[in-house]
């Protein structure tokens, strides 16, 4: 078949590799970040102190940041 192009192995498992590193970046930042802007911001608008402000933004934090860092690192992986 003449104009068909080569599939490799190879260069799907180099892709791969490239969007799961790129996918733990994303993360690895985007749970800091969200975890901190949670908490200013529970901390700032609500009567909280600094750790039960930590505390309330927890769980919501840890989801938000794995959703929103995932997402980035498939963004940043799009050809």
């Amino acid at each position: 078949m003449i104009g068909m192009a080569e599939h490799s192995d190879e260069a799907d498992v180099a892709r791969d590799a490239r969007m799961g590193k790129a996918i733990l970046k994303g993360v690895a930042v985007g749970f800091p970040v969200c975890m901190i802007g949670l908490t200013a911001a529970i901390w700032l608008i609500t009567d909280l102190s600094i750790a039960e402000s930590f505390f309330t933004a927890f769980l919501p934090g840890i989801l938000l940041g794995g959703f929103a860092g995932g997402f980035a690192g498939i963004a940043t992986t799009m050809d």
